[in-house]
């Protein structure tokens, strides 16, 4: 029999041609490929090695068909040039790949409509299940996920939808920023939100007030700006907060990146930092190259770290966790944060006498 050559480049070998070419069955050849039923151990060897020289490669479709399983799993970022989804997403394929599944990553950019459409698209793909990373769920994503493959959010709690959520311990956030910044010698403290629908807002600003209450620290309703997460929501805020009466001496920001245009802003204003007003951040990705990237004179942004790698591995444990028992209860995973005390944070320049 005449062997046949490698499948022509842009056609895909199939069963057929591994069992034509072997003399054999296509259900013989399709046990041993798929490791189903009795062949023989000589038979077995025999199909691997052909189907490899063919160049043959399972049909994830047909398997997913067959299986109803597709193992892959689709993960939805809120903005792909935040730093700080790579590490949490590194954190999601080393538990998942282990697993056998493969990742397809998608960025929403903030966009209903493009969340609506991804959404739509890892659904005709037949992805066993989808991870949330900070989005908020419009009303025609929740309507498309009802009925669809479970979902794992991280850091973003979703409105009137039963998941399973890993996030950030916000509350002990805010509490650290706070106590670190009166501890200095701070009592007028401003907060840089992101948007007003994101669950994450609601409780950081919470926290705040309650912990500005706690301090016996005024927070009036200016001290509270609503931003984007984006840079340049941190360049807008800095007018705002030079209209508070009193001006703050320090402010925490909704994310690294706005802190980072906070202190650009005061900076082109003439204020210095920490030196007129203290500013934080929040994530922790910029570390020890804050300086390089943000082309100023602080060698470090106090801020707070998340466990960002930690939450991806905690979202996809609870991911495989849901798979492997659909009708369990949705769980919740806080994880501590740890406070990152630099070079933006300092003592004001009018001190408050100690209480």
């Amino acid at each position: 029999m005449k062997p046949l050559p490698p499948a022509a480049q842009g056609s895909r070998a199939t069963l057929a041609d591994i069992a034509r070419e072997l003399g054999m069955s296509r259900s013989t050849v399709g046990r041993a490929l798929a490791g189903n039923g009795y062949v023989s151990p000589e038979k077995k060897q025999l199909i691997l090695a052909t189907a490899e020289r063919l160049g043959y490669r399972v049909s994830t479709i047909a398997r997913a068909l067959r299986t109803q399983q597709s193992m892959t799993l689709g993960v939805l970022m809120a903005d792909i040039t935040n730093p700080l989804f790579p590490a949490i997403v590194k954190g999601i394929d080393e538990v998942v790949s282990a697993a056998g599944y493969t990742l397809f990553l998608c960025n929403t950019d903030e966009n209903p409509q493009r969340q609506q459409t991804l959404i739509r698209s890892l659904l005709d793909r037949q992805v066993d299940g989808l991870i949330m990373l900070s989005q908020t769920l419009s009303d025609a994503s929740r309507a498309l996920l009802r009925n669809g493959p479970p979902c794992v959010f991280v850091n973003r709690m979703p409105a009137r939808f039963k998941a399973d959520y890993i996030g950030p311990d916000n509350q002990q956030a805010i509490d650290l920023l706070l106590n670190h910044l009166y501890t200095l010698g701070h009592r007028h403290i401003a907060c840089i939100t992101g948007p007003a629908q994101s669950s994450t807002v609601l409780e950081r600003t919470a926290a705040w007030r309650a912990g500005m209450a706690r301090l016996g620290c005024a927070a009036p309703q200016d001290y509270l700006i609503e931003g984007d997460y984006r840079g340049s929501s941190g360049r807008r805020a800095v007018e705002a907060l030079l209209r508070c009466q009193p001006r703050p001496s320090a402010v925490l920001a909704a994310n690294d990146f706005v802190a980072m245009e906070v202190i650009n802003g005061l900076a082109e204003r003439g204020l210095a930092v920490p030196g007129d007003i203290s500013v934080c951040g929040f994530d922790d990705i910029f570390g020890d190259h804050f300086t390089a990237l943000a082309g100023l004179q602080q060698k470090g942004l106090t801020t707070v770290d998340q466990p960002k790698r930690n939450l991806g591995q905690a979202a996809a444990q609870a991911m495989l966790a849901r798979l492997a028992q659909p009708r369990a209860p949705a769980s919740t995973n806080i994880l501590p944060v740890s406070l990152q005390a630099r070079d933006t944070s300092a003592a004001p320049a009018a001190p408050v006498i100690a209480d």
